[in-house]
């Protein structure tokens, strides 16, 4: 009884307020909480979402990330950027909700990153381990990307969301050197498929409600 009085509210609020329709924007907060337990990455995204029609947006992301890692045998560096666009759909329009969403969406993303290595040991078990130093070099990665997830508002027109990535890369340019060890925006760069998660903070900022 109780959940058919809430769907019949809810009805009601749409057929009289509508669903908002607008540009949102926000921040990706999951690099800087696992930048506060791993000190060899830093970085941050920003990410819209732009409504094409009711149920199914625009949307993109750019961020850059850096990475200083010293382990035994390499002592690597990067410094980069990445961009993401592509579309997404929400899965719950005609579940008559008025705020809270599911989206999937397919994404294309590039980053661009200047690497090096400024120490690498290659250990040989018969002859003397190769100990030398590689260049600075930019690098090109691309790939497409899969996403999906909910969003919830928290309160009036601000959201949080988070969502599970999988992402393939599809090329690799300039690389002459050494393979990235870590891609701005993709992860692994020794991986071709990686997977991720984002957790985001967004406002909106309606510009009409589509009536229902």
């Amino acid at each position: 009884m109780a959940f058919s009085q809430r769907s019949a509210d809810i009805e009601s609020l749409l057929k009289n307020e509508g669903v908002p329709i607008g540009v949102t924007v926000g921040v990706n907060i999951a690099t800087p909480v696992i930048s506060f337990f791993d000190n060899s990455r830093t970085g941050v995204s920003f990410m819209t979402r732009i409504n094409i029609f009711e149920d199914w947006f625009f949307n993109g992301e750019v961020g850059y990330e850096n990475v200083s890692s010293n382990i035994s045998t390499l002592n690597y560096q990067s410094n980069g950027t990445f961009l993401k666009i592509g579309g997404e759909k929400n899965l719950l329009s005609k579940k008559k909700t008025l705020t809270d969403n599911i989206f999937i969406g397919v994404q294309y993303g590039m980053a661009l990153q200047e690497q090096s290595a400024s120490s690498i040991i290659v250990e040989n078990g018969y002859w003397e381990d190769y100990r030398g130093s590689i260049p600075s070099e930019t690098v090109q990665t691309h790939w497409i990307e899969v996403s999906g997830g909910p969003r919830a508002e928290l309160l009036k027109n601000l959201y949080f969301g988070w969502k599970i990535h999988i992402m393939a890369s599809v090329a690799l340019i300039g690389q002459e050197n050494l393979k990235p060890y870590a891609v701005p925006g993709f992860g692994n760069g020794d991986k071709r498929v990686n997977g991720g998660f984002s957790y985001t903070v967004e406002y909106m900022f309606p510009w009409k409600k589509k009536r229902k």
